[in-house]
């Protein structure tokens, strides 16, 4: 289950950077080990707050077993981890 995180982008030129707990009492209904889902739920959560102009780009999710972070970018229009972006340069991404 993740139980924080740090949410970047830029909105014009200028860095943006959110951060905060997740909890079940924060975010009801949410699945808190769901990653994209979560990511997804805070941007438009910044949305509505007034972050509108923002370009999120990637997120740091902290897990509480194993007390890491999970590092998310905004790829080819879906959040996925960086781990698993296709680098490779003998082909499209």
């Amino acid at each position: 289950m993740y139980i924080y995180y740090v949410l970047r982008g830029t909105q014009g030129e200028q860095q943006v950077e959110l951060e905060g707990d997740l909890s079940e009492e924060l975010f009801p209904g949410l699945d808190l080990q769901n990653g994209p889902a979560i990511i997804d739920h805070l941007v438009s959560r910044g949305k509505e707050e007034g972050s509108r102009n923002v370009e999120w780009s990637e997120c740091d999710l902290t897990d509480s077993f194993f007390d890491q972070d999970d590092n998310y970018i905004f790829f080819n229009g879906r959040w996925i981890r960086r781990s698993d972006a296709p680098w490779r340069k003998d082909r499209s991404n």
